[in-house]
């Protein structure tokens, strides 16, 4: 059996998260405002994966240009 003010601290609890989450979705913009920042965040995501794209590529070609120059160092 569980105590009773247990269960009363975890109803006041879950009230305030209630309260708490109303508040926060409330507090949300809408429409236009919501879109923009979509947008916004939608395109600092896709500029940080792009950027993270060019270094691998980067890497990538410094790495054939290091296993081309010690193929030849090595077959001399």
């Amino acid at each position: 059996m569980d105590d009773p003010i247990q269960v009363l601290v975890q109803t006041i609890i879950h009230g305030y998260a209630v309260i708490i989450a109303f508040m926060a979705g409330w507090a949300l913009p809408r429409g236009n405002a919501l879109r923009m920042l979509q947008l916004g965040i939608l395109k600092k995501i896709h500029n940080f994966l792009a950027y993270e794209d060019e270094i691998v590529v980067q890497k990538m070609e410094k790495t054939k240009r290091k296993i081309v120059r010690n193929k030849k160092y090595m077959s001399e």
